[in-house]
């Protein structure tokens, strides 16, 4: 009798023992699987969503052990016999040559899924999630799908994402385009659209994206500090639970102050580019000319429609002086109050408050107005203009009696230096600060950290809007500045009346009126997209556009 472990080849015990093995490992498998402690998968590997497969390293004891075989496997090769590439031919069907062909032709498997090949390798290694950082599983996507995850972060993230290594930086810099475009499509207020119309698909970037969104954060700064102000001061709310109960009102005004702040940083910036072509291509200066209407102001008002006009007219006065408010002292102090105080300097000049407007532009007034302090900020307000007219600073009164016991204790300031003479002596340009420095050595400082460096090779290098002025730039647009009575408000009022857009001028809205119109639930909506408001310490730090006079705010 033949032993019991040698069984003629297709013989009847043999298929008889094959059917015999195949039930026991059908069960066996079944039980190996239930009692295996494979580890839970979240919940994002178990929904059918589409997922690439990431690549990983092998260990090297994964490769340096063989493969395990599964308990059927083990016991059909204790036949003597592997019968595996037998189960898996097709039998010849055609006689000849065709026929031996298609026999050796295995039959293809069934492809494995996404799900299910992440599931295996977990399964096999519950670490292999864990091998990469985020940044490796992000830049292992094409390039398509990273752009398209960048795309709908803020904007703020997208330019700090810039700041991470050179790959990010490289990749934010090639998809510039998608970016904006998307922002353009989805985050943009509509009449930001409107005063800086989308250019031509091959010139949309970045700069023209986050230009956008310095005005109108500068807009936004600008109406809240104005809208506090008034609250304070016009409202008479000086107690915090007056301040809380006008907090509705407060919120409709800074909301209905934006477009219009942004509208009015749109005029002084146009005004500002067609002045000093006007002048550089050998134009006769202004103060030359006899005009009823200004011809640039009228250029420039010409892009308005009607109600884009009459509002920014109606709240001109208001915003004007709010910023000549915040540059004076207080009109009621007189000179003891002023002495305790500290108050130790007057009000501007006219001449001052419209280079700030016209050269300096809102970003300009902007920053006096965030100085703590009234004396900070008028001395910044000398240093400035002394900055763009290259005259000294005026040394300050001597301090009388009162103010010296008034001042006691108090902290010193920093002698004011000469800076007509800093320049001959020595200007660190290293340490200069002041991005309206337009000094030669802050000058060429500026450029070649902007373009020697392959880092700032992109768009954002371009600088913020209304950047300082050069010095030949500054020295024929400053004498040709208009008076400060005259800036807007005459111009303005005569094309209402030309366009007819009110009959008369007794119809054109005054403060108390515009105020209420401000406050009121009934006064004019915006559009449904506003900017962000303002966060401490938000800074973007990007080149030419961030930190002082840039993008970030």
């Amino acid at each position: 009798m033949d032993p019991l472990h040698i069984t003629e080849f297709a013989s009847e015990r043999y298929f008889s023992k094959l059917r015999q093995l195949d039930g026991q490992a059908e069960p066996a498998a079944a039980t190996a699987s239930s009692t295996t402690n494979v580890p839970e998968l979240p919940a994002a590997l178990r929904a059918p969503t589409f997922t690439l497969p990431l690549r990983r390293q092998r260990s090297a004891e994964s490769d340096n052990a063989a493969p395990a075989l599964r308990p059927s496997d083990q016991k059909k090769r204790s036949l003597g016999h592997d019968l595996t590439p037998l189960r898996t031919q097709r039998r010849p069907i055609l006689g000849g040559g065709l026929g031996a062909l298609r026999s050796k032709i295995s039959v293809t498997q069934k492809p494995i899924s996404v799900g299910e090949h992440q599931q295996a390798i977990l399964a096999a290694d519950p670490t292999a999630a864990t091998s990469l950082n985020l940044s490796e599983l992000f830049l292992t996507l094409p390039a398509e799908l990273q752009a398209q995850i960048i795309a709908p972060l803020p904007i703020h993230a997208v330019l700090n994402l810039r700041l991470v290594s050179k790959t990010f930086h490289a990749l934010v810099t090639l998809n510039e385009s998608p970016i904006a475009r998307y922002h353009i499509a989805n985050s943009l207020p509509k009449y930001t659209l409107k005063l800086y119309p989308v250019p031509d698909p091959q010139f949309i970037n970045l700069h023209y994206l986050c230009g956008i969104w310095h005005r109108l954060q500068v807009a936004l700064k600008l109406s809240t500090m104005i809208t506090q102000q008034a609250t304070k001061e016009l409202f008479s709310r000086t107690t915090e639970a007056a301040r809380l109960e006008f907090e509705p009102q407060s919120q409709r005004m800074c909301k209905r102050l934006t477009p219009l702040v942004f509208a009015l940083f749109h005029f002084f910036e146009t005004y500002r580019d067609l002045h000093v072509k006007h002048l550089t291509y050998g134009g006769v200066p202004l103060r030359m000319q006899a005009f009823t209407l200004n011809p640039i102001e009228t250029q420039v008002m010409a892009m308005y429609d009607d109600h884009t006009l009459l509002k920014v007219h109606q709240v001109f006065p208001l915003i004007l002086s709010s910023i000549s408010r915040r540059l004076r002292p207080p009109s009621y102090a007189g000179r003891i109050e002023r002495s305790i105080k500290g108050y130790l300097k007057d009000r501007p000049a006219d001449e001052v408050y419209s280079s700030i407007v016209l050269v300096g532009g809102l970003r300009q007034a902007q920053r006096f107005w965030e100085k703590k302090g009234y004396n900070i900020r008028r001395e910044a307000v000398d240093v400035w203009y002394s900055y763009i007219t290259k005259t000294p600073v005026e040394a300050p009164p001597p301090k009388s009696k009162m103010a010296r016991l008034a001042t006691f204790g108090r902290k010193k300031t920093q002698p004011v230096v000469d800076t007509s003479s800093s320049e001959k002596i020595g200007h660190e340009s290293e340490t200069c600060k002041e991005w309206f420095c337009v000094k030669s050595a802050c000058l060429a400082a500026r450029r070649r950290h902007s373009t020697d460096n392959l880092v700032f090779h992109s768009s954002l290098a371009a600088g913020p809007p209304m950047g300082p002025l050069t010095r030949e730039q500054l020295r024929q647009l400053l004498p040709d500045q208009q008076d400060l009575k005259n800036i807007w408000v005459l111009t303005a009022e005569a094309l209402i009346l030309q366009r007819k857009i009110v009959s008369r001028p007794q119809d054109i809205k005054r403060n108390h009126m515009v105020l209420l119109e401000l406050i009121g639930p009934d006064g004019p909506e915006v559009d449904e997209f506003t900017p962000a408001p303002p966060r401490e310490g938000d800074a973007l730090q990007q080149e030419g556009m961030g930190g002082d006079g840039g993008v970030s705010d």
